[in-house]
């Protein structure tokens, strides 16, 4: 699989001081969180709920910048943005790159989990 177009894994490792086994523990705990989350955004943005669209896409957006993950963390800031201009029209299509980048990362994610960091 090619990572760099999906996070910068020698960044992330950088960030914690090379420690593989904290970035797999932190990588399951972001494919076990995200469905949740996209499901929250998913929801949040059908009941025109901008509060808690804002929120969730933060929090997002918190978890992909770990992995040093650009355009999942790209994706949910200009979420963020839209949902805090009530820029309602544009939602929709921007829940649908939130939900394409995070599963990317995500399947990159349990790659990495599955056979181990690159060394």
């Amino acid at each position: 699989m090619e990572y760099q177009t999906i996070m910068d894994l020698t960044a992330a490792l950088d960030r914690l001081d090379g420690d593989q086994e904290l970035f797999l523990t932190l990588a399951g705990l972001f494919v076990e969180r995200t469905p949740p989350a996209l499901a929250a955004i998913q929801a949040a943005t059908t009941a025109g709920d901008l509060p808690t669209l804002i929120k969730e896409a933060h929090k997002l957006k918190g978890s992909a910048m770990e992995f040093c993950a650009k355009p999942t963390v790209a994706s949910a800031a200009h979420l963020e943005e839209a949902a805090r201009k009530a820029a309602v029209q544009e939602l929709a299509a921007l829940v649908e790159q939130v939900q394409a980048e995070a599963g990317r990362l995500t399947a990159a994610l349990v790659t990495l989990i599955e056979k181990g960091c690159p060394t």
